[in-house]
């Protein structure tokens, strides 16, 4: 099934913002859809007590 919607193509994301939990935070998120249904996209998050990063493959599906 065909959508008319378009499919976007890349996007960026970043957010801040304060914990009760690990205080002061900081995330980093961007990605690209590479076919309809297939993504590549790559985070980071700091905050005061740890730093992480990662990357992943998002696979779309519907009806």
């Amino acid at each position: 099934m065909q959508s008319d919607v378009p499919v976007r193509t890349g996007y960026l994301e970043a957010s801040a913002g304060a914990s009760s939990l690990t205080g002061a935070y900081a995330c980093l998120e961007g990605g690209a859809r590479i076919r309809q249904d297939l993504g590549l996209f790559a985070f980071a998050e700091a905050n005061q007590r740890e730093r992480m990063a990662g990357a992943g493959v998002r696979w779309t599906f519907g009806w």
